[in-house]
């Protein structure tokens, strides 16, 4: 007689590998789920404002859960929301100089995105870089470390991309800074006084200095 045995032996490799993987899963998303609601509310209502209680509420994660993933609590958190802010913005950018083709349309388009923003949330949102900036880097060593990251990825861009229309690496770093500065500082005028005019008028000036960068760059 012939028996059939069960291959125990595999059946339960299968099942801890998959029970490893769903719970690997979901702590994942758990971690999602707090960065995402932290970066919403830090950018609308600032850093000191967004408390612990509301980013767990908010997210529907238990507090247990909140310092499993970031045991230095609110600013290790809040420094990861900046991170992700910064994921995001690099992939708009990227984004933005290949469908337009060059740093002059692409940093109008870019302006552009931060107007739409601030007119369609009663200037509630800026650039989510800048609130926690003004608040938290000058004493808080990660979140001025991912800000600072954030900025420099900006102008890097816009400097790779100026250097391939013909600018000279030193003046492309100028222009680009200039060009980050001029935006942020846009940015805080146009919540103030909740009008976009100062966006506007930066988007124009700093264009027009990005043309004529290039065209000495490709006259020299």
């Amino acid at each position: 007689m012939l028996y059939k045995f069960k291959p125990i032996g595999t059946i339960r490799p299968i099942g801890l590998f998959l029970g490893i993987f769903m719970g690997y899963a979901k702590s994942i998303e758990t971690r999602q789920k707090l960065v995402k609601t932290a970066s919403k509310l830090i950018r609308t209502q600032g850093y000191a404002a967004t408390g612990i209680q509301q980013i767990l509420k908010e997210s529907g994660v238990p507090k247990g859960s909140l310092y499993h993933h970031f045991p230095a609590g609110k600013s290790e958190l809040a420094a990861e929301a900046v991170n992700y802010s910064n994921q995001f913005i690099e992939g708009r950018l990227k984004q933005l100089v290949e469908v337009a083709g060059g740093s002059v349309p692409a940093f109008q388009a870019f302006c552009d995105y931060y107007i739409a923003s601030l007119e369609t949330t009663d200037f509630q949102k800026g650039c989510p870089i800048a609130t926690i900036t003004l608040e938290a880097a000058a004493t808080v060593d990660l979140i001025q470390g991912a800000c600072q990251d954030g900025f420099e990825m900006i102008e890097r861009i816009f400097v790779q991309q100026l250097v391939s229309e013909g600018v000279a690496t030193d003046e492309a770093k100028g222009q680009a800074m200039m060009a980050v500065t001029a935006v942020e500082g846009a940015l805080i005028l146009c919540r103030a006084r909740r009008d976009s005019t100062p966006l506007k008028v930066v988007r124009e000036r700093i264009a027009q200095d990005m043309r004529d960068a290039i065209a000495r760059g490709n006259n020299g």
